[in-house]
């Protein structure tokens, strides 16, 4: 069968069953398995029993539920409520200062949970309550929800980020220390965001209360320290060599039962909620992976992926103009694809054409984390937008919407900027000792 009836079959395939409302991994697995046979025969599925045992048995992956385990425990102990209300007070004499906390506390939990829903869902239903009481405009409220939990796929330990690195061998903890800077760069220019805008529309935000200002209770500040640790010792095991990834989630993993313990937060239904909730999350993930990495060799088996790639470097685009390219690809398909969906969908077929413009795949994979960031907060399939709605207590869905907008922009700005000094992702990889 002819390249261009198999790619035609590809795209009509893949269409059909997403607005079907397939499953993801089976659309991929299923639309794999018929260019497969298409193209090779009854010779070519039996080649599918290696894609799969390969695919699960893989040692970098093992990290994937133990990150998810780690952000469970911490997020359904009861820690969440001792930190954020530490980083209240750290930050309360800032202008909006509950807003800020919503930030800082995204980036923190985004690097304990490697999720951005979890990571929005749980401050958000510590915040929310509290910053309506004191008078916390709706939009910015709900915005630097939705827009401080996509930190949490960016911010290492990230999932996204192990899934990448395994799809195009990368080094995950170079992955990992590529993500901090830029991720505290976006943090960094979020919280100057809502600084300035509670500078031009103060009513945005109620004044602060002297009283709360001057008798800070310290004690509170001593909570913010404990998850801060336990990101040090993760993070900072991958950086000096100490452990791989997949060592570091498990170390991650045993000091946030320690953790939930010391808080006394960790009981059985605890425990048993938190491994449910991974198992669930590890199956839905796994099984994406399985059905893309079969899709992925069908398209490596038939001759798809060197005819799409040859034909894009044969349009003649220059390097910057095939990137704008990938940038609005990414964008439009953010609003309807969830981030592991849209790797294993793209890259199999753009990597080759990613390498041959000659993009640093590491560089590369931090702008495409900040673009499935993106994803999470544009409609309409945006997941934080509908997870901090549902937790809003009644508010329109635009509130969150807008709320979001400026975020959106800012993103695009930090992606100009990595494009501009790509320093910001390469110079703390460069200093890594430890190759993961």
């Amino acid at each position: 069968m002819s390249l261009d009836t198999l790619i035609l079959i590809l795209l009509v395939g893949l269409t059909v069953m997403l607005v079907a409302g397939q499953w993801m991994a089976f659309a991929l697995g299923v639309v794999g398995m018929l260019i497969m046979y298409l193209s090779k025969g009854v010779l070519g599925l039996q080649s599918l029993s290696s894609v799969v045992w390969n695919t699960a048995n893989s040692y970098i992956l093992i990290a994937v539920p133990m990150f998810l385990l780690m952000g469970e425990v911490i997020l359904r102990s009861g820690a969440s409520t001792y930190f954020y209300r530490g980083v209240v007070v750290l930050l309360g004499r800032l202008p909006g200062g509950l807003l800020h906390a919503n930030i800082f506390s995204c980036a923190i939990f985004a690097a304990v949970s490697g999720s951005s829903v979890a990571t929005a869902a749980t401050v958000g239903t510590v915040a929310i309550p509290e910053m309506r009481k004191r008078g916390y405009d709706a939009k910015p409220l709900l915005g630097s929800l939705a827009a401080g939990g996509t930190l949490g796929i960016l911010i290492p330990p990230s999932i996204i980020m192990v899934l990448y690195g395994a799809l195009v061998e990368e080094s995950i903890a170079r992955l990992f220390m590529a993500g901090v800077l830029p991720g505290l760069l976006m943090a960094g220019i979020f919280m100057t965001f809502i600084a300035i805008q509670l500078m031009i529309y103060p009513h945005l935000a109620p004044a602060r209360r002297k009283d709360a200002a001057d008798r800070p209770p310290i004690i509170d500040v001593l909570h913010v320290f404990p998850v801060l640790g336990l990101l040090i010792v993760v993070l900072g095991g991958i950086y000096f060599g100490f452990t791989t990834p997949t060592e570091a989630a498990a170390v991650g993993a045993a000091g946030a039962l320690v953790l939930a313990a010391g808080y006394g937060g960790l009981n059985r239904r605890v425990f048993t909620e938190s491994v449910m909730a991974t198992v669930k999350t590890t199956c839905m993930v796994t099984l994406i992976i399985i059905g893309a990495q079969i899709l992925s060799a069908a398209l490596t088996y038939s001759g798809v992926s060197r005819a799409v790639s040859e034909w894009i470097l044969a349009l003649g685009l220059s390097k910057w103009v095939f990137f704008f390219a990938l940038v609005v690809l990414y964008i439009v398909l953010g609003c309807f694809v969830d981030g592991i969906s849209m790797i294993y969908m793209t890259l199999p077929v753009l990597i080759p054409v990613i390498k041959a413009f000659g993009f640093d795949l590491v560089w590369f994979g931090i702008i495409l984390t900040i673009l499935i960031e993106l994803g999470q907060i544009t409609p309409p399939v945006g997941l934080n937008l509908f997870t901090i709605h549902a937790i809003s207590g009644g508010r329109n869905f635009s509130d969150v919407v807008i709320g979001s907008l400026p975020y959106c922009l800012l993103m695009l700005f930090v992606i100009l900027l990595l494009c501009f000094f790509p320093e910001i992702a390469l110079w703390l990889p460069t200093t890594l000792r430890g190759k993961g």
